[in-house]
């Protein structure tokens, strides 16, 4: 439904939506959810013609519960342990960047319009593993928490043509911390749900590690210098500050078959940063950044404070015992990364770039069946948007991904 949950988190997602949502569950039941997709960026240099395709593709894990239905005295609710993958870097990435050199320079067929592939494959993800539960307070007030261990992180090997071969680059980034999520959830009438959810920010330890790789010219011909270097080896003791966010949302059911959902998410990503984060130049040797904006990685690169405005709707085909969940929704998301929004014409100066933040729009559709004790579930994402870089270079973006998942939930009989 567009991501429009958090105030209808009934399933064992909820932990990462709104905990609250995990007072529903009253059956035992193991969830699974795997999701894959692929993005094709196009940047290009109006001014050379000069362009570069990026596309990527990739496929993980993405959620894993066992949630169990408690009680105390006159209160229900359940508790869960999941494994989640917040953010998954598990992708094969290939960039082709074109070159159109000035007529005036092609003397040689070698200076005909040329392409460079460079390759870079990904593995791992931030991972969180949560210890949560979610209550039944009073008739209309639910309330939930999930306490998270931020652990993993991911490695990079990235494979760039230059002049004289290949330049080879490692990267291996760990992450350690703690953080909380707490929702509630409010049912004034028996149609509408009201929620909200806290992602408290946290800071984490880091450890990082790089090796490099690179041809240099020498007396006999090339020459391969390679330098490998940790976070420890230097004596750093590097840590990212992660945001918090805040979510509310609306579920509506004017009826039974048919829900309506409206979220607004906002994610302080200019508070994003890493300390002692450091670098391998082409000569191997180490620069070091006291601090550096997260996740943008370019001092004097902020990074913008996010919202996400998502909807959907729900509509459930009944046909004697046949149950089908329907499900479309959209959401715009905006992006963390500043862009030039337009310019400003200023008289008898340059022109002014104003700086924004592009906004990408995306359609969803899903369906789920139940068969049995097993309840499943598909969904389908497309999102798309344009803007130009810093450095005035048009950029468009196309991303496609499906989710699955599967749930079993234990019946007594």
């Amino acid at each position: 439904m567009g991501g429009a949950f958090l105030a209808r988190a009934d399933d064992a997602t909820a932990a990462s939506w709104n905990p609250a949502g995990l007072s529903y569950l009253r059956l035992p039941e193991v969830s699974f959810v795997y999701s894959g997709g692929n993005l094709h960026s196009r940047t290009t240099n109006p001014s050379t013609s000069d362009f570069s395709d990026d596309r990527r593709h990739g496929s993980a894990p993405d959620f894993l519960a066992a949630t169990y239905p408690v009680s105390i005295a006159s209160l229900s609710g359940s508790a869960q342990l999941s494994f989640q993958r917040v953010i998954s870097f598990t992708s094969d990435r290939t960039i082709d960047d074109h070159f159109f050199p000035a007529p005036e320079t092609l003397n040689e067929p070698a200076d005909l319009p040329f392409v460079r592939r460079s390759t870079i494959a990904t593995q791992g993800g931030f991972d969180v593993l949560a210890l949560g539960s979610g209550w039944q307070l009073t008739r209309t007030v639910r309330a939930g928490l999930t306490i998270n261990r931020w652990f993993n992180g991911y490695e990079q090997i990235y494979d760039k043509p230059v002049d004289l071969g290949i330049s080879h680059q490692e990267f291996r980034y760990d992450i350690r911390a703690w953080n909380v999520n707490a929702g509630v959830i409010w049912t004034p009438t028996e149609r509408l749900n009201v929620g909200a959810v806290y992602k408290t920010g946290f800071q984490a330890e880091v450890r990082q590690s790089r090796l490099r790789r690179d041809p240099f010219a020498d007396a006999g011909g090339v020459v391969i210098r390679e330098r490998s270097v940790t976070s420890d080896d230097l004596g750093l003791n590097p840590r990212l500050n992660f945001p918090p966010s805040v979510g509310i949302g609306a579920s509506f059911r004017p009826r039974s078959a048919l829900t309506v959902s409206v979220d607004y998410t906002r994610t302080r990503w200019s508070e994003g940063s890493i300390r002692d984060f450091f670098d391998l130049g082409k000569t191997g040797a180490p620069n070091i950044f006291g601090r550096v904006p997260y996740p943008t990685l370019v001092t004097g690169v902020t990074p913008k404070d996010t919202e996400q405005i998502r909807g959907g709707l729900e509509y459930v085909v009944i046909r004697g015992r046949l149950r089908l969940p329907i499900r479309v929704g959209y959401f715009n998301d905006e992006q963390y990364f500043p862009s030039i929004s337009r310019y400003v014409s200023i008289a008898g100066g340059q022109p002014l770039a104003v700086n924004g933040a592009p906004r990408f729009d995306a359609l969803t559709a899903g369906a789920g069946i139940i068969i049995g004790p097993l309840l499943l579930d598909a969904a389908y994402n497309y999102e798309h948007g344009s803007y130009a870089d810093l450095d005035g270079r048009a950029v468009s973006v196309k991303s496609h991904r499906v989710v699955t998942s599967v749930i079993y939930r234990h019946t007594h009989r």
